[in-house]
């Protein structure tokens, strides 16, 4: 759920932003499953990860509620990639499509589903995946009070995550923490998830 006016309102400048640092880079912590299949971004921003995960042979559906960031994303879409304006945490448009995913991405966005949408947020998600699917959850870390109320963002942890899991059938099978690139009051966490069969 992210506070779509600031994104409306610096889409270029943010794609910009985003496109500048490569997707292998920023994933680089965790690994891929060994075949391509059918993957979900969720708040898929500029479409940089999108456009990755295409580029290694995946078809992706591309979730994005800022109508300026799918616009400036579009215009260099790769064709496997298919966007979809809907948001966390009900994501109504996606499911109402039917699809289960071997992948689903959640590549700083969590920081903006509000403390209490989350655990009905992650069941979505974890509803969403086929058998052996995984989801993939970055976690934005780092106080700046000004930044966090621009951009809606909350509080987030690896814990509440773990906690949600061990109610699902869905188990944690990696954990990771990494610097920001650019900001030294920024750091990340990453969380991968495997749907039980």
């Amino acid at each position: 759920m992210k506070s779509t006016h600031y994104y409306d309102d610096h889409a270029e400048a943010l794609c910009s932003q985003y496109n500048a640092v490569e997707a292998g880079v920023v994933h680089g912590r965790w690994k891929l499953p060994d075949k391509p299949g059918f993957a979900c971004d969720i708040g898929a921003g500029s479409g940089r990860d999108a456009n990755w995960l295409a580029s290694l042979g995946w078809d992706v559906v591309a979730v994005e509620p800022s109508a300026e960031m799918r616009k400036v994303a579009m215009a260099t879409s790769h064709p496997n990639v298919t966007w979809l304006d809907d948001a966390l945490p009900h994501l109504n448009k996606l499911r109402s499509l039917g699809h289960r995913f071997d992948l689903i991405l959640l590549s700083a966005v969590w920081m903006h589903v509000p403390p209490t949408k989350r655990e009905r947020a992650f069941r979505i998600l974890s509803e969403l995946l086929k058998p052996s699917g995984v989801l993939v959850i970055s976690l934005r870390h780092g106080v700046d009070q000004r930044e966090n109320a621009e951009r809606g963002f909350y509080e987030v942890s690896a814990g509440e995550l773990m906690g949600y899991a061990q109610r699902m059938p869905i188990s944690a099978t990696c954990h990771s923490r990494s610097p920001d690139l650019s900001r030294s009051h920024v750091y990340w966490q990453t969380v991968v998830f495997l749907k039980l069969s």
